[in-house]
């Protein structure tokens, strides 16, 4: 046993045995920049947002870093469009004529802002340099909300990229107008180039629902045994090959009282003779969750065939550059240590000609001179609660004591 535990123990450098772990960095390159995925086997021994992390060096000296998820340059924003036609057909659709400006750029996708709280349509855009002639750029594609149940679905049509001037939407509500108070488009991302790509890991693999649930539900309980591994993925698979779905997302700190936190929805179908969909749910990370509920909304039809669930999570890339000569160590593991602050935070830029390199952990080591930073209430809690009920019955004692005391005789 003593063998096993000196190999996986370490001294880190002087002043730094409050913290607990650390891990070799292996194989960087020199004056380029390196990156770490950190996932996990990391975060679970770590801090809230990575506020322990430290980049030492073999004197123990700290090496700047920064904290990305992706790393990527030439990003571009939308922009709003000019609504030139706001009809409805009565029986057929509301229609918007959208003017992009004279020398408008690449473009592929759509925003549509709305006030109404609750709808599932179908939308078709069609694009024009002349908004005479018109070309069919998406046959068929949806937009949603579920305002009723706590979800802002999704309003954004994506088409095939053009750069015409002119684009025209018919959402296929036949009852009633649609409104409509504005529009946004986006250009294409081919210009864009992921200098690090995102990247996924596995948090919990493909499961089936959870077994009583009701039949307007599906759904999953998930426990990630950990508060500092975010899920920011929800994948789901099924053979079924035509459906629309909400899904409603809970958070809970103990798997006992939920609290809301957002959704999506899951769609299949066919247009333009071509299959879509989406099956994939983002999560926008609520770090300190373990607890979380998973819901399909079914509405009046039958639960998707099939269907299984898997979370996943984006690591956390700690971005450096290292020095030739120098070894590097991952040190973590004290949840007093404050954030560091870096001008690397600031200044760090990356060209869309640079190569970022991956570097590689060794396996965790824990610190043989490590010192619990925490104060000594916190490392021993039950001596405290012994404490006070040793008083608790100290005084329990005196009072009952006191009671059974008779009092003296009076002197009169």
């Amino acid at each position: 046993m003593l063998m096993a535990t000196s190999a996986i123990a370490a001294s880190l450098p002087d002043g730094w045995n409050k913290w607990r772990y650390s891990r070799e960095i292996a194989a960087t390159h020199p004056g380029a920049l390196n990156y770490i995925p950190v996932g996990p086997d990391v975060l679970s021994h770590s801090s809230s947002y990575l506020a322990d992390l430290r980049i030492l060096d073999e004197a123990g000296a700290e090496t700047p870093y920064v904290v990305r998820t992706t790393v990527g340059v030439a990003k571009t924003e939308s922009w709003q469009a000019n609504i030139g036609e706001n009809s409805f057909v009565p029986g057929k659709y509301t229609q918007l004529v959208l003017d992009l400006g004279v020398y408008p750029r690449f473009h592929n996708a759509v925003r549509l802002n709305t006030p109404e709280p609750d709808f599932i349509l179908w939308v078709e855009v069609d694009a024009s340099d002349d908004a005479r002639t018109w070309r069919i750029v998406k046959m068929r594609a949806p937009i949603s909300r579920f305002r009723k149940e706590g979800l802002e679905g999704n309003q954004t049509v994506h088409y095939s990229e053009n750069n015409a001037r002119y684009l025209r939407v018919q959402i296929r509500e036949s009852a009633n107008r649609f409104p409509v108070t504005g529009a946004a488009v986006f250009p294409s991302s081919q210009s864009q180039k992921d200098v690090i790509p995102q990247q996924w890991i596995f948090l919990q693999s493909a499961r089936n629902p959870d077994a009583g649930a009701p039949a307007a539900t599906t759904m999953w309980t998930l426990d990630l045994g950990s508060t500092n591994a975010p899920i920011n993925s929800l994948d789901f698979t099924t053979d079924q090959q035509e459906f629309f779905r909400g899904v409603r997302l809970s958070v809970s700190a103990d798997g006992k009282e939920w609290s809301p936190a957002g959704g999506g929805e899951l769609y299949r179908y066919v247009g333009d003779s071509r299959r879509e969909e989406s099956l994939r749910v983002p999560v926008y990370g609520y770090p300190g969750v373990r607890y979380w509920r998973v819901e399909i909304l079914n509405g009046n039809d039958s639960p998707l065939t099939n269907v299984q669930l898997s979370a996943s999570m984006v690591p956390r890339l700690i971005l450096f550059r290292p020095a030739a000569g120098h070894s590097y160590r991952l040190a973590y593991g004290n949840e007093k240590a404050p954030p560091p602050q870096y001008d690397l935070e600031r200044t760090l830029h990356v060209s869309a000609t640079e190569e970022a390199f991956p570097d590689t952990l060794a396996n965790e080591e824990e610190n043989n001179t490590y010192q619990d930073p925490r104060p000594f209430s916190e490392r021993h809690p039950a001596l405290l609660w012994t404490a006070l009920a040793l008083a608790a019955v100290a005084l329990g004692y005196t009072a009952l004591r006191t009671m059974r005391t008779p009092p003296a005789p009076s002197s009169n």
